[in-house]
């Protein structure tokens, strides 16, 4: 009797299923999954990008800047965002052998010039249509719009650093997700953006519609960043 009472409980196979085993401190079971990375670190570079697009909302009310000036500070955005991009797929996985260099440096130099000729279509599509009556090459960037771009340089690089490299993105990402990782905020935001434009250079860019394009622009923006960085967040 006493042997069967051992083989029934002296092994753990024979334990009832549902009596749970010891496991380590903070360890998961194994049917369920990590708790969700939690949204709080995105707080930060979220707080920094709101910042950053305060400035296209000063500009309007103090500076008179237009709509087509806005949206050239929006496209140049896009620019600063491909050198990040660019950035992101030489740190992607952590790997430094040689096979993978080489095929960063490949897939580099194929982002670089399709996501250029997007850039440079949208950039025709913006000078083209909004700025018939506005100052056209370097002058465009006056009334203070490089405060802008030197804001939005630093709001990006501060999420770069803070949620790809010291929140551990870089290491469960891929090359080609990075490629592609601009074109949906692109894509959506920028629609908007210039479908709001036009409307609003059509009635004669009346400064309470310029600052709901700049408002819409940053909760746009910000949804998006929250989202794309959910998606690449290690668990």
């Amino acid at each position: 009797m006493a042997a069967a009472g051992k083989q029934k409980f002296g092994s753990s196979a024979s334990l009832p299923p549902n009596l749970p085993f010891p496991r380590e401190p903070g360890s998961f079971p194994v049917d369920s999954a990590p708790p969700h990375p939690s949204p709080r670190p995105l707080l930060a570079s979220s707080v920094f990008l709101v910042l950053a697009n305060l400035i296209p909302l000063a500009g309007a009310l103090f500076y008179g800047w237009s709509v087509f000036e806005i949206v050239v500070v929006y496209w140049a955005e896009n620019l600063i965002i491909g050198v990040y991009t660019l950035v992101r797929m030489f740190l992607a996985g952590g790997n430094s052998d040689p096979v993978s260099l080489v095929g960063k440096i490949f897939s580099s130099g194929f982002f670089a010039v399709h996501y250029g000729m997007f850039c440079l279509v949208h950039g025709f599509f913006v000078f083209s249509l909004l700025g018939d009556s506005s100052p056209r090459g370097p002058e465009v960037f006056g009334k203070g719009m490089v405060f802008a771009l030197i804001a939005l340089f630093v709001s990006h690089g501060f999420s770069f650093v803070k949620n790809y490299l010291l929140g551990g993105e870089f290491r469960t990402t891929k090359v080609q997700e990075q490629m592609f990782s601009p074109y949906p905020r692109i894509v959506v935001l920028h629609l908007a953006i210039l479908f709001g434009a036009f409307a609003i250079q059509a009635l004669g860019s009346p400064l309470p519609m310029l600052l709901i394009l700049v408002a819409g622009k940053t909760v746009l923006d910000v949804f998006l960043h929250r989202w794309s960085h959910r998606k690449t967040a290690p668990s």
